[in-house]
């Protein structure tokens, strides 16, 4: 389940990300890390509290917890992720060609 609003707001996170890395001075990696960090701390959660549920769940079987995590991966890493590239890749693109047209009509 999303949080609708939250979820709206993370493509104009991702660009805020993007433009004030490349304002910065920001490498074009530099720039994508920022773009995706924020769903880098509940990326590293599930990878490791997935792992650790399947070695010590006895009754994996009738167990729901490896479904529900790879849902919160889904959920909180991959469709917000997603979102976030979405804005940033968008502001990456603008900005590149305003500083392409700078630097043509210089």
């Amino acid at each position: 389940m999303f949080y609708i609003p939250w979820f709206l707001t993370l493509p104009l996170v991702g660009a805020m990300g993007a433009y004030l890395s490349r304002r910065a001075g920001g490498s074009q990696r530099v720039v994508f890390s920022s773009i995706g960090f924020p769903v880098l701390p509940f990326l590293a959660s599930i990878l490791v509290v997935l792992p650790v549920s399947l070695i010590f769940d006895h009754f994996i079987a009738h167990s729901i917890a490896p479904m529900a995590l790879l849902m919160a991966l889904l959920g909180w890493v991959l469709a917000p992720g997603v979102a976030l590239l979405a804005g940033g890749l968008t502001m990456q693109l603008f900005l590149t060609r305003l500083t392409s047209r700078r630097i043509a009509g210089s």
